[in-house]
Protein backbone atom coordinates (compact mmCIF):
# COMPACT_ATOMS: atom_id res chain seq x y z
CA UNK A 1 0.00 0.00 0.00
CA UNK A 2 2.70 2.66 -1.34
CA UNK A 3 0.46 5.25 -1.94
CA UNK A 4 -1.11 5.44 1.46
CA UNK A 5 1.89 4.56 3.76
CA UNK A 6 1.98 7.74 4.71
CA UNK A 7 -1.76 8.50 5.14
CA UNK A 8 -3.80 8.04 8.24
CA UNK A 9 -7.44 8.58 8.04
CA UNK A 10 -9.93 10.98 10.26
CA UNK A 11 -12.80 11.59 8.37
CA UNK A 12 -10.14 12.68 5.84
CA UNK A 13 -8.10 13.54 8.53
CA UNK A 14 -4.23 12.29 7.17
CA UNK A 15 -1.19 12.27 8.94
CA UNK A 16 2.60 11.35 7.92
CA UNK A 17 4.27 8.68 9.59
CA UNK A 18 7.98 7.60 8.75
CA UNK A 19 11.17 9.73 8.16
CA UNK A 20 12.20 10.81 4.98
CA UNK A 21 15.84 11.95 3.87
CA UNK A 22 14.42 15.61 2.10
CA UNK A 23 14.32 18.94 4.07
CA UNK A 24 11.09 19.20 6.51
CA UNK A 25 8.07 21.73 4.87
CA UNK A 26 5.50 23.10 7.20
CA UNK A 27 2.16 24.53 5.54
CA UNK A 28 -1.20 22.79 5.44
CA UNK A 29 0.97 18.90 4.61
CA UNK A 30 -1.69 16.28 2.25
CA UNK A 31 -4.60 19.16 2.75
CA UNK A 32 -2.73 21.40 0.53
CA UNK A 33 -3.39 19.64 -2.40
CA UNK A 34 -7.32 20.07 -2.90
CA UNK A 35 -6.76 23.41 -2.88
CA UNK A 36 -3.49 24.44 -4.73
CA UNK A 37 -4.42 27.38 -7.04
CA UNK A 38 -7.21 28.18 -5.47
CA UNK A 39 -5.07 32.01 -3.72
CA UNK A 40 -5.78 31.37 -0.11
CA UNK A 41 -4.19 30.78 2.60
CA UNK A 42 -5.64 26.99 3.20
CA UNK A 43 -2.73 26.23 1.98
CA UNK A 44 -0.57 26.75 4.88
CA UNK A 45 -3.27 26.77 7.48
CA UNK A 46 -5.02 23.32 8.58
CA UNK A 47 -5.69 21.97 11.53
CA UNK A 48 -5.98 18.37 10.72
CA UNK A 49 -3.03 17.59 7.91
CA UNK A 50 -1.16 20.77 8.69
CA UNK A 51 2.87 20.65 10.09
CA UNK A 52 1.97 20.87 13.72
CA UNK A 53 0.09 17.48 13.52
CA UNK A 54 2.43 15.80 10.98
CA UNK A 55 6.03 16.68 12.20
CA UNK A 56 5.38 15.20 16.32
CA UNK A 57 4.33 12.06 14.69
CA UNK A 58 7.95 11.77 13.28
CA UNK A 59 9.70 13.30 16.36
CA UNK A 60 8.03 10.41 18.12
CA UNK A 61 9.01 7.73 15.83
CA UNK A 62 13.00 8.76 15.83
CA UNK A 63 12.96 8.97 19.77
CA UNK A 64 11.86 5.79 19.64
CA UNK A 65 13.81 4.28 17.31
CA UNK A 66 16.49 6.21 16.36
CA UNK A 67 18.32 3.94 13.92
CA UNK A 68 22.35 3.50 13.06
CA UNK A 69 24.61 6.39 13.51
CA UNK A 70 23.83 7.25 9.56
CA UNK A 71 20.28 7.18 10.62
CA UNK A 72 20.68 9.74 13.53
CA UNK A 73 23.03 11.40 11.24
CA UNK A 74 20.19 11.99 8.52
CA UNK A 75 17.27 12.81 11.63
CA UNK A 76 19.65 16.04 12.32
CA UNK A 77 20.52 17.00 9.45
CA UNK A 78 16.91 16.99 8.36
CA UNK A 79 15.76 18.52 11.22
CA UNK A 80 18.18 21.80 11.29
CA UNK A 81 15.92 22.64 8.47
CA UNK A 82 12.68 22.73 10.41
CA UNK A 83 12.88 26.54 11.35
CA UNK A 84 13.40 27.48 7.61
CA UNK A 85 9.82 26.27 6.95
CA UNK A 86 8.49 27.68 9.60
CA UNK A 87 10.36 30.99 8.88
CA UNK A 88 9.05 30.44 5.12
CA UNK A 89 5.04 30.13 6.61
CA UNK A 90 5.59 33.10 8.25
CA UNK A 91 7.04 35.04 5.31
CA UNK A 92 4.12 33.51 3.07
CA UNK A 93 1.14 34.32 5.52
CA UNK A 94 2.30 37.61 5.61
CA UNK A 95 1.67 38.46 2.11
CA UNK A 96 -1.53 36.56 2.26
CA UNK A 97 -2.98 39.15 4.87
CA UNK A 98 -1.46 41.88 2.84
CA UNK A 99 -3.00 40.32 -0.14
CA UNK A 100 -6.70 39.62 1.69
CA UNK A 101 -6.12 35.91 1.08
CA UNK A 102 -6.36 35.04 4.85
CA UNK A 103 -7.79 31.76 6.10
CA UNK A 104 -10.81 31.61 8.32
CA UNK A 105 -10.08 33.26 11.80
CA UNK A 106 -11.41 30.06 13.29
CA UNK A 107 -8.74 27.89 11.23
CA UNK A 108 -5.58 30.04 12.24
CA UNK A 109 -7.00 30.04 16.40
CA UNK A 110 -6.81 25.85 16.14
CA UNK A 111 -3.39 25.97 14.62
CA UNK A 112 -2.65 28.52 17.07
CA UNK A 113 -3.65 26.41 20.27
CA UNK A 114 -1.85 23.33 18.34
CA UNK A 115 1.21 25.02 18.30
CA UNK A 116 1.03 26.65 21.69
CA UNK A 117 0.27 23.42 23.46
CA UNK A 118 3.07 21.25 21.12
CA UNK A 119 6.04 23.69 21.84
CA UNK A 120 5.12 23.46 25.65
CA UNK A 121 5.27 19.14 24.96
CA UNK A 122 8.83 20.72 23.99
CA UNK A 123 9.22 21.81 27.48
CA UNK A 124 8.49 18.48 29.14
CA UNK A 125 11.39 15.64 29.76
CA UNK A 126 9.10 12.93 29.65
CA UNK A 127 7.55 14.06 26.48
CA UNK A 128 7.26 11.43 23.21
CA UNK A 129 9.76 13.31 21.13
CA UNK A 130 12.67 13.09 23.41
CA UNK A 131 14.37 9.18 22.84
CA UNK A 132 14.80 8.05 26.56
CA UNK A 133 18.23 7.41 26.69
CA UNK A 134 21.44 9.45 27.77
CA UNK A 135 23.31 8.75 24.05
CA UNK A 136 24.88 11.44 22.39
CA UNK A 137 22.21 11.64 19.68
CA UNK A 138 19.70 11.96 22.04
CA UNK A 139 21.03 14.99 23.78
CA UNK A 140 21.83 16.44 20.47
CA UNK A 141 18.33 15.77 19.75
CA UNK A 142 16.86 17.57 22.50
CA UNK A 143 19.39 20.35 21.77
CA UNK A 144 17.55 20.30 18.33
CA UNK A 145 14.18 20.13 19.45
CA UNK A 146 14.15 23.07 22.31
CA UNK A 147 16.81 25.68 21.05
CA UNK A 148 16.31 25.72 17.40
CA UNK A 149 12.70 24.29 16.76
CA UNK A 150 11.14 25.75 19.93
CA UNK A 151 12.24 29.10 18.80
CA UNK A 152 10.81 29.26 15.46
CA UNK A 153 7.47 27.85 16.79
CA UNK A 154 7.56 30.90 19.48
CA UNK A 155 8.45 32.89 16.37
CA UNK A 156 5.21 31.33 14.27
CA UNK A 157 2.94 31.46 17.49
CA UNK A 158 3.68 35.31 17.81
CA UNK A 159 3.07 36.09 14.48
CA UNK A 160 -0.43 34.40 14.40
CA UNK A 161 -1.28 35.89 17.37
CA UNK A 162 -0.13 39.47 16.59
CA UNK A 163 -0.61 39.55 12.81
CA UNK A 164 -2.55 37.33 11.85
CA UNK A 165 -5.52 36.29 13.58
CA UNK A 166 -6.60 39.93 14.08
CA UNK A 167 -6.57 40.46 10.11
CA UNK A 168 -8.25 36.98 9.34
CA UNK A 169 -12.20 37.14 8.46
CA UNK A 170 -14.72 34.61 10.18
CA UNK A 171 -16.29 32.52 7.09
CA UNK A 172 -15.10 30.81 3.82
CA UNK A 173 -11.96 32.04 2.16
CA UNK A 174 -13.63 30.82 -0.59
CA UNK A 175 -16.61 32.84 -0.67
CA UNK A 176 -14.77 35.55 -1.88
CA UNK A 177 -13.01 34.41 -3.87
CA UNK A 178 -15.48 35.17 -6.95
CA UNK A 179 -14.93 32.36 -8.62
CA UNK A 180 -18.29 30.69 -9.47
CA UNK A 181 -17.41 28.17 -7.04
CA UNK A 182 -14.63 26.80 -9.16
CA UNK A 183 -12.10 25.83 -6.26
CA UNK A 184 -14.66 24.52 -4.20
CA UNK A 185 -16.11 22.06 -7.36
CA UNK A 186 -12.34 21.36 -7.89
CA UNK A 187 -11.75 20.72 -4.13
CA UNK A 188 -15.12 18.41 -4.25
CA UNK A 189 -13.98 16.50 -7.19
CA UNK A 190 -10.51 16.17 -5.90
CA UNK A 191 -12.07 14.46 -2.93
CA UNK A 192 -14.30 12.38 -3.63
CA UNK A 193 -13.76 11.98 -7.04
CA UNK A 194 -17.16 13.11 -7.98
CA UNK A 195 -18.46 16.03 -10.36
CA UNK A 196 -21.83 17.21 -8.71
CA UNK A 197 -23.34 21.08 -8.75
CA UNK A 198 -23.93 22.78 -5.40
CA UNK A 199 -27.57 22.03 -6.36
CA UNK A 200 -27.51 18.55 -6.73
CA UNK A 201 -25.03 17.83 -3.39
CA UNK A 202 -28.00 19.74 -1.23
CA UNK A 203 -30.57 17.47 -2.58
CA UNK A 204 -28.53 14.57 -1.35
CA UNK A 205 -28.10 15.65 1.48
CA UNK A 206 -31.46 16.84 2.66
CA UNK A 207 -32.62 12.51 0.91
CA UNK A 208 -29.98 10.99 3.19
CA UNK A 209 -30.81 13.28 6.11
CA UNK A 210 -34.71 13.04 6.23
CA UNK A 211 -33.69 9.06 5.81
CA UNK A 212 -31.34 8.88 8.93
CA UNK A 213 -34.32 10.91 10.44
CA UNK A 214 -37.05 8.27 9.78
CA UNK A 215 -34.80 5.86 11.16
CA UNK A 216 -33.76 7.15 14.36
CA UNK A 217 -37.38 7.94 14.98
CA UNK A 218 -38.64 4.61 14.12
CA UNK A 219 -35.95 2.95 16.00
CA UNK A 220 -37.79 4.70 19.34
CA UNK A 221 -39.76 2.37 21.18
CA UNK A 222 -42.53 5.76 21.93
CA UNK A 223 -42.39 6.97 18.71
CA UNK A 224 -40.75 10.48 19.93
CA UNK A 225 -40.87 13.04 17.97
CA UNK A 226 -37.29 13.79 16.28
CA UNK A 227 -36.47 17.12 18.40
CA UNK A 228 -37.03 15.22 21.54
CA UNK A 229 -35.38 12.72 20.29
CA UNK A 230 -32.04 14.87 20.02
CA UNK A 231 -32.78 16.66 23.31
CA UNK A 232 -32.09 13.29 25.10
CA UNK A 233 -29.43 12.18 22.72
CA UNK A 234 -27.90 15.50 24.27
CA UNK A 235 -28.46 14.38 27.17
CA UNK A 236 -26.44 11.45 27.74
CA UNK A 237 -23.21 12.83 28.75
CA UNK A 238 -25.31 13.40 32.01
CA UNK A 239 -27.18 10.06 31.77
CA UNK A 240 -24.02 7.98 31.00
CA UNK A 241 -20.98 8.86 32.98
CA UNK A 242 -18.00 7.61 31.35
CA UNK A 243 -14.33 7.94 31.66
CA UNK A 244 -11.60 7.88 29.30
CA UNK A 245 -10.20 4.42 30.07
CA UNK A 246 -13.77 3.16 29.97
CA UNK A 247 -14.24 4.91 26.61
CA UNK A 248 -11.20 3.42 25.14
CA UNK A 249 -12.07 0.04 26.62
CA UNK A 250 -16.14 0.17 25.10
CA UNK A 251 -14.63 1.44 21.79
CA UNK A 252 -12.18 -1.68 22.09
CA UNK A 253 -14.79 -4.21 22.89
CA UNK A 254 -16.68 -2.85 20.20
CA UNK A 255 -14.03 -3.74 17.72
CA UNK A 256 -13.48 -7.16 19.15
CA UNK A 257 -16.91 -8.24 18.42
CA UNK A 258 -16.46 -7.06 14.94
CA UNK A 259 -13.83 -9.38 14.40
CA UNK A 260 -15.42 -12.36 15.60
CA UNK A 261 -18.41 -11.97 13.03
CA UNK A 262 -16.24 -10.21 10.17
CA UNK A 263 -16.84 -14.09 8.34
CA UNK A 264 -20.48 -13.47 7.83
CA UNK A 265 -20.07 -11.04 5.48
CA UNK A 266 -16.85 -11.03 4.04
CA UNK A 267 -14.86 -13.69 2.12
CA UNK A 268 -11.55 -12.62 3.32
CA UNK A 269 -10.33 -11.04 6.25
CA UNK A 270 -7.55 -8.36 7.40
CA UNK A 271 -4.25 -10.77 8.28
CA UNK A 272 -4.40 -8.36 12.12
CA UNK A 273 -6.34 -7.15 14.34
CA UNK A 274 -5.40 -2.92 15.30
CA UNK A 275 -4.72 -1.37 18.56
CA UNK A 276 -7.14 1.26 20.21
CA UNK A 277 -4.60 3.89 21.17
CA UNK A 278 -5.28 7.74 22.73
CA UNK A 279 -4.62 10.54 20.76
CA UNK A 280 -1.41 12.68 21.55
CA UNK A 281 -2.69 15.20 23.85
CA UNK A 282 -1.62 18.78 21.75
CA UNK A 283 -3.80 17.48 19.16
CA UNK A 284 -7.63 16.28 20.95
CA UNK A 285 -9.06 20.02 21.46
CA UNK A 286 -9.47 20.67 18.04
CA UNK A 287 -9.28 17.23 16.61
CA UNK A 288 -12.93 14.61 15.58
CA UNK A 289 -12.89 11.75 17.58
CA UNK A 290 -10.19 9.35 15.82
CA UNK A 291 -8.59 8.46 13.10
CA UNK A 292 -7.29 5.14 11.60
CA UNK A 293 -3.52 4.83 11.56
CA UNK A 294 -2.54 2.17 8.78
CA UNK A 295 0.08 -0.50 9.67
CA UNK A 296 3.27 1.08 8.02
CA UNK A 297 5.26 -1.80 9.18
CA UNK A 298 3.90 -1.73 12.84
CA UNK A 299 0.46 -2.45 13.64
CA UNK A 300 -2.18 -0.43 12.92
CA UNK A 301 -4.30 1.44 15.41
CA UNK A 302 -7.99 3.14 15.68
CA UNK A 303 -6.11 6.67 17.44
CA UNK A 304 -9.23 7.35 19.20
CA UNK A 305 -9.41 11.07 20.78
CA UNK A 306 -10.53 10.70 24.83
CA UNK A 307 -10.94 14.20 25.84
CA UNK A 308 -14.67 14.74 26.84
CA UNK A 309 -15.51 11.34 26.75
CA UNK A 310 -18.83 11.88 28.05
CA UNK A 311 -19.94 13.68 25.35
CA UNK A 312 -17.69 10.81 22.38
CA UNK A 313 -20.10 8.28 24.28
CA UNK A 314 -22.95 8.19 21.70
CA UNK A 315 -21.34 7.70 18.75
CA UNK A 316 -18.40 5.56 20.19
CA UNK A 317 -19.19 2.33 18.66
CA UNK A 318 -20.57 3.63 15.58
CA UNK A 319 -17.26 5.66 15.08
CA UNK A 320 -14.94 2.24 16.23
CA UNK A 321 -16.59 0.43 13.27
CA UNK A 322 -16.03 3.30 10.93
CA UNK A 323 -12.20 3.39 11.87
CA UNK A 324 -11.63 -0.44 12.27
CA UNK A 325 -14.02 -3.11 11.82
CA UNK A 326 -15.54 -3.15 9.14
CA UNK A 327 -14.63 -0.02 7.82
CA UNK A 328 -10.88 1.70 7.27
CA UNK A 329 -8.88 -0.93 9.00
CA UNK A 330 -10.96 -3.98 6.83
CA UNK A 331 -10.72 -1.51 3.82
CA UNK A 332 -6.89 -1.00 3.87
CA UNK A 333 -6.05 -4.49 5.53
CA UNK A 334 -7.72 -6.49 3.21
CA UNK A 335 -5.81 -9.34 0.97
CA UNK A 336 -5.34 -7.93 -2.11
CA UNK A 337 -2.77 -9.20 -4.90
CA UNK A 338 -2.46 -5.14 -6.07
CA UNK A 339 -1.81 -1.94 -4.14
CA UNK A 340 -3.82 0.59 -3.41
CA UNK A 341 -4.60 3.36 -6.17
CA UNK A 342 -4.42 7.19 -5.76
CA UNK A 343 -5.77 8.09 -2.65
CA UNK A 344 -9.47 9.52 -2.83
CA UNK A 345 -11.43 10.05 0.26
CA UNK A 346 -15.08 9.01 -1.79
CA UNK A 347 -14.56 5.31 -1.73
CA UNK A 348 -12.60 5.42 1.36
CA UNK A 349 -14.90 7.48 3.75
CA UNK A 350 -17.78 6.09 1.68
CA UNK A 351 -16.95 2.36 2.93
CA UNK A 352 -16.43 3.34 6.05
CA UNK A 353 -19.92 4.95 6.40
CA UNK A 354 -20.87 2.00 4.60
CA UNK A 355 -19.32 -0.02 7.47
CA UNK A 356 -21.25 2.16 10.15
CA UNK A 357 -24.55 0.67 8.95
CA UNK A 358 -23.21 -2.94 7.88
CA UNK A 359 -22.16 -3.46 11.06
CA UNK A 360 -25.83 -2.45 12.50
CA UNK A 361 -27.28 -5.52 10.12
CA UNK A 362 -24.18 -7.83 11.26
CA UNK A 363 -25.39 -6.91 15.40
CA UNK A 364 -22.87 -5.64 15.97
CA UNK A 365 -24.37 -2.32 18.29
CA UNK A 366 -23.81 -3.38 22.05
CA UNK A 367 -27.38 -1.39 22.80
CA UNK A 368 -30.04 0.14 21.56
CA UNK A 369 -28.06 3.85 22.46
CA UNK A 370 -25.21 2.94 20.57
CA UNK A 371 -28.06 1.97 17.62
CA UNK A 372 -29.20 5.46 17.83
CA UNK A 373 -24.99 6.74 17.54
CA UNK A 374 -25.66 5.06 14.65
CA UNK A 375 -28.22 7.38 13.19
CA UNK A 376 -27.19 10.07 14.95
CA UNK A 377 -23.82 10.00 13.18
CA UNK A 378 -25.30 9.37 9.97
CA UNK A 379 -27.85 13.10 10.46
CA UNK A 380 -24.12 14.53 11.32
CA UNK A 381 -22.61 13.17 7.76
CA UNK A 382 -25.84 14.34 5.71
CA UNK A 383 -25.84 17.65 7.36
CA UNK A 384 -22.43 18.49 5.41
CA UNK A 385 -23.78 17.99 2.35
CA UNK A 386 -25.63 21.06 3.36
CA UNK A 387 -23.51 23.21 4.75
CA UNK A 388 -20.70 22.68 2.81
CA UNK A 389 -22.12 24.51 -0.29
CA UNK A 390 -23.80 26.93 1.06
CA UNK A 391 -21.00 27.85 3.59
CA UNK A 392 -18.28 28.13 0.51
CA UNK A 393 -20.57 30.17 -1.46
CA UNK A 394 -20.88 33.04 0.97
CA UNK A 395 -24.51 31.91 1.15
CA UNK A 396 -24.22 31.05 4.91
CA UNK A 397 -21.82 32.43 7.42
CA UNK A 398 -20.03 30.15 10.12
CA UNK A 399 -22.49 31.21 12.75
CA UNK A 400 -25.38 29.57 10.29
CA UNK A 401 -23.65 26.58 9.64
CA UNK A 402 -23.03 26.38 13.51
CA UNK A 403 -26.86 26.99 13.95
CA UNK A 404 -28.20 24.47 11.47
CA UNK A 405 -26.03 21.59 12.41
CA UNK A 406 -27.20 22.64 16.11
CA UNK A 407 -30.92 22.55 14.70
CA UNK A 408 -30.62 18.88 12.63
CA UNK A 409 -27.94 16.80 14.70
CA UNK A 410 -27.03 15.26 17.94
CA UNK A 411 -23.68 17.21 18.32
CA UNK A 412 -22.79 18.42 21.60
CA UNK A 413 -21.52 22.42 20.92
CA UNK A 414 -17.90 21.78 21.03
CA UNK A 415 -17.98 19.21 18.43
CA UNK A 416 -20.12 21.63 15.98
CA UNK A 417 -17.50 23.81 16.22
CA UNK A 418 -14.96 21.71 15.33
CA UNK A 419 -16.76 19.83 12.46
CA UNK A 420 -17.47 23.78 11.60
CA UNK A 421 -13.97 24.90 11.37
CA UNK A 422 -12.55 21.37 10.03
CA UNK A 423 -15.36 21.93 7.06
CA UNK A 424 -13.62 25.57 6.66
CA UNK A 425 -10.03 24.30 6.75
CA UNK A 426 -10.98 21.39 4.38
CA UNK A 427 -13.46 22.22 1.25
CA UNK A 428 -15.27 19.45 -0.30
CA UNK A 429 -13.81 16.78 1.92
CA UNK A 430 -16.38 16.09 4.38
CA UNK A 431 -18.55 15.41 1.36
CA UNK A 432 -16.83 12.47 0.76
CA UNK A 433 -18.56 10.49 3.21
CA UNK A 434 -22.04 10.54 2.69
CA UNK A 435 -21.80 10.85 -0.94
CA UNK A 436 -19.59 7.41 -1.09
CA UNK A 437 -21.72 5.95 0.88
CA UNK A 438 -24.74 6.27 -1.17
CA UNK A 439 -22.79 5.50 -4.14
CA UNK A 440 -22.35 2.15 -2.47
CA UNK A 441 -25.51 1.66 -1.17
CA UNK A 442 -27.25 2.47 -4.31
CA UNK A 443 -25.46 0.09 -6.08
CA UNK A 444 -26.37 -2.98 -3.52
CA UNK A 445 -29.59 -2.15 -3.88
CA UNK A 446 -28.98 -2.30 -7.75
CA UNK A 447 -27.35 -5.90 -7.49
CA UNK A 448 -30.37 -7.02 -4.84
CA UNK A 449 -33.12 -6.29 -6.98
CA UNK A 450 -31.24 -7.60 -10.41
CA UNK A 451 -29.86 -10.47 -8.89
CA UNK A 452 -32.72 -11.79 -6.30
CA UNK A 453 -31.67 -15.31 -4.90
CA UNK A 454 -28.25 -14.81 -6.56
CA UNK A 455 -26.91 -11.67 -4.44
CA UNK A 456 -24.23 -12.75 -2.57
CA UNK A 457 -22.93 -9.89 0.66
CA UNK A 458 -20.08 -11.19 0.67
CA UNK A 459 -19.16 -11.52 -3.42
CA UNK A 460 -20.58 -8.02 -3.17
CA UNK A 461 -18.49 -6.34 -0.53
CA UNK A 462 -15.47 -8.14 -2.28
CA UNK A 463 -16.13 -6.39 -5.53
CA UNK A 464 -16.55 -3.09 -3.81
CA UNK A 465 -12.95 -3.77 -1.47
CA UNK A 466 -10.54 -6.63 -3.38
CA UNK A 467 -9.65 -3.72 -6.02
CA UNK A 468 -9.10 -1.41 -3.66
CA UNK A 469 -8.77 2.53 -4.07
CA UNK A 470 -10.14 3.97 -7.16
CA UNK A 471 -12.88 6.70 -8.44
CA UNK A 472 -16.38 5.77 -7.54
CA UNK A 473 -17.72 5.74 -11.21
CA UNK A 474 -15.07 2.92 -11.76
CA UNK A 475 -16.50 1.65 -8.14
CA UNK A 476 -19.83 1.35 -10.29
CA UNK A 477 -18.70 0.12 -13.29
CA UNK A 478 -17.34 -3.07 -11.55
CA UNK A 479 -20.78 -3.50 -9.71
CA UNK A 480 -22.46 -3.34 -12.74
CA UNK A 481 -20.25 -5.82 -14.78
CA UNK A 482 -20.24 -8.39 -11.64
CA UNK A 483 -24.22 -8.03 -11.63
CA UNK A 484 -24.29 -9.11 -15.43
CA UNK A 485 -21.69 -11.88 -14.57
CA UNK A 486 -23.97 -13.21 -11.90
CA UNK A 487 -26.77 -12.75 -13.52
CA UNK A 488 -25.42 -15.04 -16.39
CA UNK A 489 -24.50 -17.94 -13.93
CA UNK A 490 -26.79 -20.44 -13.29
CA UNK A 491 -28.22 -20.91 -9.80
CA UNK A 492 -26.03 -23.83 -8.07
CA UNK A 493 -28.45 -26.85 -7.52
Amino acid sequence: MKTIVRLALLAGALLTAPARAEPPVAGAGFGAAPVAGCKTDLSYLNQVTGWQTSWPAEWAAIAANPGDAKAQDAAILRWRAAHAALDADIAALKEGVASGRAAPRAVARRVLQQARDLRARLEDPSSDYFPKTDSAFAADWRALLREEIAPAIDRYEAFLVKDYVPNAGDDSALASLKDDGACFRGATQWWTTLSMTDREIEAAGERILGDARQSLVALSPKRERFSKILRRLRSTPATSPIDEAKLIALSAAALARANEKIGAAFLKAPPAALDVAPMAEHMQASFPAGFYQPADGGKAAYVINPSRPAERRLMAEAIAFHEGVPGHHLFFAYPRENEDGAFNAGLAEGWAIYAETLADEMGLYGSTLDREGMHAKHLWSASRLIIEPRLHSGRWSRDDAVAFMRRVTALPDDEIAIEIDRYLAMPGQSLSYSLGADVILRARARAKAALGDKFDIKAFHDVIVAPGLRPLEIVEADVNAWIKAQAATPIAK
